[in-house]
């Protein structure tokens, strides 16, 4: 086994036991930094003997391979790989293999702003009511699907790993396991209580040939009561869409952003809104009050008798 192989072997069981994270992000880190591997391979870097040797790399070689990535990767696509770089290389520092972290010298491309795709509330609403399948039971579960997603604005991983004894009907609240295992509990609406109550009971027989014990089934069942599949989640998603006659494109993460928006329109306190997201930083969540002000200001212009802009008037502009 080389030097290398067993570097990486020992990154991923850090990654894996260690933190704890999901085996498509271990996969993702891993394949970043195989990525960055090849390119010292293919332009004679970071080379010892015959073998690429990564804890021989610093800042320069580490810049030129983003560079190399500009044309081919989106921004968020190359923060992310160096996301990784800065991942293994701390990694090898901590273990004394390195002095230093060459990748945190390397500063990531700034993201273009974009604001959250966010449904308007009565869009949301002809969303819920849209499933109408022919199958009762399908109509039942693409509901309690939809009504979940928009009540506690969860990933799409999150919902199709929740299962039954996940939802606690007495307090209304769901528990939800995010990324690195964490977990967190978000409340459910009456609405999507309801919902999810009917469903539920309508697949009693069917989880419990299974599974026995309930508690135990998946939330949402798809062919031979297994766990719903995230594409299939992403289906029923789009399927809605068409039914509702929505122009926007909508996705289960657009059901996230339309949770979140939603939640800071009504006054909802942005650390509240964090913590129901998931999100490890408050700066994650504060990219949604870019939403929320524009909302408030077109409120405010629709609203007040004096609150019209000229035309071509820009907020703080001159008259």
């Amino acid at each position: 086994m080389s030097a290398s192989k067993q570097l990486l072997d020992s990154f991923r069981d850090h990654l894996e036991l260690e933190r704890n994270l999901a085996p498509r992000t271990v996969t993702a880190y891993l394949a970043d930094v195989r990525q960055f591997a090849a390119f010292c391979a293919a332009h004679e870097v970071c080379r010892e003997g015959d073998q690429i040797n990564l804890l021989l790399a610093g800042k320069l070689e580490l810049r030129a391979f983003l560079a190399s990535l500009t044309d081919a990767d989106g921004k968020a696509t190359i923060e992310r790989k160096l996301a990784s770089l800065r991942s293994f290389y701390h990694f090898c520092r901590k273990r004394k293999l390195i002095e230093s972290n060459p990748a945190r010298l390397v500063r990531a491309p700034k993201k273009d702003k974009r604001l959250a795709a966010a449904l308007s509330v009565e869009d949301a609403a002809r969303l819920m009511e849209a499933p109408h399948r022919h199958d009762p039971l399908r109509v039942l579960r693409d509901r309690a699907l939809l009504e979940l997603y928009y009540s506690t604005g969860c990933r799409l991983r999150e919902l199709a790993g929740a299962v039954v004894g996940d939802w606690e009907r007495e307090v209304g609240t769901m528990r939800i396991r995010g990324k690195g295992r964490k977990q967190r509990l978000v409340s459910v609406g009456a609405k999507a209580g309801a919902a999810l109550d009917a469903y539920l009971a309508a697949t009693l027989a069917a989880r419990e040939a299974k599974y026995g014990l309930i508690e135990k089934s998946p939330m949402f069942l798809g062919n031979g009561s297994r766990a719903l599949a995230p594409r299939t989640i992403e289906n029923v998603v789009r399927l809605a869409q068409l039914a509702a006659g929505l122009g926007q494109h909508v996705t289960p993460h657009t059901l996230r952003h339309t949770f979140a928006t939603h939640l800071l329109e009504s006054g909802a306190n942005l650390r509240e809104v964090q913590e129901m997201l998931g999100h490890e930083s408050l700066s994650t969540t504060q990219r949604y009050t870019h939403v929320t002000a524009e909302h408030v200001l077109a409120e405010y212009e629709k609203a007040h008798p004096r609150g019209r802009r000229a035309k071509g008037r820009k907020p703080g502009g001159n008259p």
